[in-house]
């Protein structure tokens, strides 16, 4: 019997959803059902999912009407069987030794969760971005998508771990809880999951409006089940630090080509959403002087520069000036 399931919501990917079966069907672990659903496509998906159904007896297919990402992977966890669960998008593709490195080790001492690093590669095989994890605290923070990582399915269900049905952040709201709800994680120093660049994507096209992303209510529904489930106080510095990044990543991924008035009034919307919740967050010595082991340097010198321009109240300005 198969222990792992590797679940892939499928939408308008004739282009690429071959790539993405054929990696995990040449995965040397063998004991793996793959569960694809496709979520209401409306190219040549099916027909391709059909083909790979009638070959291989382990791939498992679901077609449905659209109702989004988040609630196709929550029906996906409730309906499989096996032991361990693993999540792929269905342009991405893995290495060979991908699931066996995990289930090795999820097996090893009995882990609710292992994590892994990532790869960002362009259609023309061109690697432009690896993402590696220190067995360090904050590494459960740097990769929030559900891929990279393998899951203990009871974990799952015995936790009420689900996706937040939302255009935005549905991945943090799960992985916040599911990262911070038990002690027993693997963070593995391996890279085997390639996150596709996928230029056609809505995901990066030049921008999406952040009049039309439900921000505050992914913020309030995260922040509320940390607060219910008592993972907020356990872990309260490093959770404050997500969040406060979080938040700037928001402002600079959501600005794009705005005004200076609706960055003002954005930056004026999070912030003080932050503040009512975190209200000594700019005292938390990781937003400060002791910056977290293991993020990019990038990273860490752009959060610097915001801390600077905070201090010196004229971050937006920097925002303004980033999203040019």
């Amino acid at each position: 019997m198969n222990d792992v399931t590797i679940i892939i919501p499928v939408y308008n990917s004739e282009m690429y959803i071959s790539k993405c079966l054929d990696s995990v069907l040449s995965q040397t672990y063998k004991n793996i059902d793959i569960l694809v659903i496709n979520d209401g496509s409306k190219d040549g998906s099916q027909k391709i999912i059909d083909k790979y159904k009638k070959k291989y007896s382990n791939i498992k297919a679901i077609e449905q009407k659209n109702i989004g990402v988040s609630r196709t992977r929550n029906n996906a966890i409730k309906i499989v069987k096996t032991k361990y669960i693993m999540f792929m998008d269905n342009d991405d593709y893995i290495d060979k030794d991908y699931v066996e490195t995990h289930v090795k080790n999820i097996k090893s001492k009995d882990y609710d969760v292992v994590i892994s690093g990532y790869r960002r590669i362009t259609e023309e095989n061109k690697i432009i971005k690896k993402v590696s994890l220190k067995d360090e605290e904050w590494s459960k923070f740097m990769i929030l998508a559900p891929w990279a990582k393998i899951y203990k399915r009871e974990y799952l269900i015995k936790n009420n771990i689900e996706f937040l049905d939302n255009n935005i952040g549905e991945d943090v709201f799960f992985n916040l809880q599911a990262l911070q709800l038990t002690d027993k994680i693997k963070i593995l120093d391996y890279i085997g999951y390639n996150w596709f660049y996928n230029t056609r994507s809505v995901s990066n096209t030049i921008q999406k409006k952040y009049k039309d992303l439900n921000v505050l209510e992914l913020l309030n529904k995260t922040y509320g089940i940390l607060k219910e489930k008592k993972i907020l106080d356990k872990r309260y510095e490093v959770n404050e630090l997500y969040f406060y990044r979080y938040l700037i990543w928001f402002l600079i991924f959501s600005m794009k080509k705005t005004t200076k008035e609706e960055i003002n009034m954005q930056y004026d919307k999070m912030f003080t959403w932050l503040e009512e919740r975190f209200p000594t967050y700019k005292k938390n010595k990781l937003i400060g002087f002791r910056k977290p082991v293991g993020e990019e340097k990038k990273l860490q010198f752009l959060y610097k520069i915001f801390g600077i321009t905070q201090n010196l109240k004229c971050s937006k300005l920097l925002i303004y000036l980033i999203t040019r």
